[in-house]
């Protein structure tokens, strides 16, 4: 007799820990642009770049790419200059649970930047990056699940749900945009500042590939090659559809995707008049994808026989189930009151920013989400100053409902900011519009003893003997039908027989009667 046997493999998730790492340097200014008068606005984005799990910690490297939009003044007035730059950056995270066999997953969030003015020509920029690192560790069993030419075995299964972990990785697919200004603006001098957002992003597996959905926010101010116009800017939505290659990817899967845009360019093209009137786009977006199988498998629990003994070799496996997976859309309104009684707002230009979990409280049968959207607005004012900046952060809240959940259950969420937009009220009152997607996944542990192995040998015929061909049994707490017959050398099927039962149901205190194999 051999044992059919399976594969199994799950990822178990061991610890969370949240780093916070701040970066600062200076900065000098080219040559080749003007002094430093005021700041304007800043952006960034954080890109990972490496992962190391080692003995008792975890290993971050990766890159802060920002820029900062100043103000200048010369002898022709007020006007705009941008600066460029990037941050170097590595974490190490003590972690006890993390070893050299462990997958760390880090999800790298720039939380904070700002910029300072040292000197005209000198800039200090400094950010808070927010690490959250999750320790996996992956589990494998090679389990029996059923026994072939087992005459006279008596064989017990135990059904199963396991969410295996089929696709795990980090990848980058890149954006291509070519943006046409209208007729009525100048050709383009020079790119002054950009930023390009992802929107209402959708990833839905394939077969071998990722089929990804969604929206690109492209604007930009520049320059104009005409004399004393002011500063142009563009705004443009175009729809992303890109298929990437995924082997092992299939519409039966469960897909969690993270996108964040990485590195990119922002450029001028010659239109068919070779006139400087295209700005082009290049961005690496970064992913993270991790797709699931959810199963149902039945595997052999137990197993004995009248006639040998046989004693079951038997591991402890550790096991994800994916209990629950929901996708939720939460509306925020707020409004911004302009306390300048000398300045007025006459424009709003753009609004960008982002969206960020700050707690996630599980209890008895729900979990809590609170989080942030971070808004900056920029606006022409009534002042002489070309452009300036409102930042303001709009809390948010959001319950989702669950079945019971445990201390080990495993809550994931991930954020994405679908649309920002703000409108003006007056010119002393601004209104803004948030709607933020939350992808939720909870997870709860199992473990079970599996069958890896067996030992048959003669059964104890002296035992066997001893036992009485034909007993009464009072049923004890914790008895079951199995192990009844297993002490008995009986089969269950015999037992149900003889006492007409219709089930393997059977209660403290029932009197059952059991005929020894």
């Amino acid at each position: 007799m051999d044992f059919s046997k399976k594969d199994i493999h799950t990822s178990i998730l061991k610890t969370t820990r949240n780093s916070q790492l701040t970066i600062d340097d200076d900065f000098n200014i080219p040559d080749s642009k003007k002094d430093v008068e005021r700041i304007v606005a800043e952006t960034g984005n954080v890109t990972l770049e490496e992962v190391i799990a080692e003995e008792g910690r975890v290993k971050i490297t990766g890159t802060v790419y920002f820029k900062v939009l100043y103000e200048t003044n010369d002898e022709n007035g007020p006007d705009m200059e941008v600066y460029e730059n990037e941050i170097p950056f590595e974490d190490i995270v003590n972690i006890e649970e993390a070893n050299r066999t462990s997958r760390p997953e880090v999800r790298c969030v720039l939380e904070d930047l700002s910029a300072s003015i040292i000197n005209s020509r000198k800039l200090e920029v400094r950010g808070l990056i927010d690490n959250q690192i999750c320790i996996y560790e992956d589990g494998f069993t090679n389990c029996a699940t059923d026994l072939e030419n087992g005459n006279g075995i008596e064989c017990r299964h135990t059904d199963i749900n396991i969410s295996e972990t089929v696709i795990n990785k980090r990848d980058v697919f890149r954006i291509k945009e070519e943006i046409e200004i209208a007729q009525n603006k100048p050709n383009i001098k020079e790119i002054l500042w950009s930023d390009v957002a992802l929107r209402n992003v959708e990833v839905r597996p394939m077969k071998d590939k990722l089929a990804v959905r969604g929206e690109v926010e492209v604007f930009a101010i520049y320059k104009s090659d005409e004399e004393h116009v002011p500063s142009q800017y563009v705004f443009s939505v175009r729809t992303i559809e890109e298929e990437i290659e995924c082997m092992g990817a299939s519409e039966e899967l469960i897909a969690c995707a993270d996108l964040s845009i990485g590195k990119g360019d922002v450029n001028i093209k010659q239109d068919a008049d070779g006139e400087d009137r295209i700005i082009s786009i290049d961005y690496n977006v970064d992913m993270n994808i991790k797709m699931y199988e959810d199963k149902e498998i039945s595997i052999l629990s137990d197993m004995y026989s009248p006639q040998v003994e046989i004693e079951p070799e038997k591991e402890n496996f550790t096991y994800e189930n994916l209990v629950m997976k929901n996708t939720a859309q939460v509306k925020i309104t707020d409004r911004y009151k302009h306390d300048s009684e000398e300045e007025k707002l006459l424009q709003i230009c753009h609004v960008y920013g982002n969206v960020f979990l700050d707690d996630i409280k599980k209890n008895e049968s729900s979990v809590d989400i609170l989080g942030t959207v971070k808004a900056y607005i920029l606006y022409i004012p009534s002042s002489d100053r070309p452009m300036d900046l409102i930042e303001m952060d709009i809390p948010f809240e959001y319950n989702v409902d669950t079945a019971r959940l445990s201390e080990d259950s495993n809550v994931k969420v991930v954020p994405k900011l679908i649309r920002l937009s703000a409108a003006m009220i007056n010119s002393r009152e601004i209104e803004i519009k948030a709607e933020v997607g939350l992808e939720i996944m909870i997870f709860e542990t199992g473990n079970i003893d599996v069958i890896t192995d067996m030992t048959v040998s003669p059964i104890d015929y002296d035992r066997k003997a001893s036992m009485p061909g034909i007993a009464g049994y009072v049923v004890k707490k914790g008895d079951t039908l199995w192990s009844i017959a297993r002490k008995y050398y009986a089969t269950t099927e015999s037992i149900k027989k003889i006492n007409n039962l219709e089930n393997d149901e059977i209660n403290e205190g029932d009197r059952i009667i059991v005929v020894k194999g």
